[in-house]
């Protein structure tokens, strides 16, 4: 597998039903024909396989990757928040 550039925001969640059933927070785009593992945000790589719309809303959210989500979108202080563009 090719590495994948983190620093790319661009995330789509997915159920990996056939690694441990829960939904994932993936890197990049999300995946087109011909699948192959990529990398979540909790660390692990994962197949995300085509999976129902019964299978979106029974399987439960990773709980270590909307811990990663949260800490990127929302920071442990205000001196790590970005500049708002201007106001001060």
């Amino acid at each position: 597998m090719d590495p994948e550039d983190h620093e790319n925001r661009t995330r789509f969640w997915h159920p990996a039903r056939r690694f441990d059933g829960k939904r994932h927070v993936f890197h990049g785009n999300g995946p087109g024909t011909g699948w192959c593992a990529k990398d979540t945000l909790c660390g692990s790589s994962i197949d995300p396989a085509p999976v129902s719309s019964t299978e979106w809303l029974l399987h439960p959210t990773c709980p270590d990757c909307w811990e990663e989500l949260v800490h990127e979108q929302i920071p442990d202080s205000p001196s790590e928040a970005p500049p708002d563009g201007g106001s001060s």
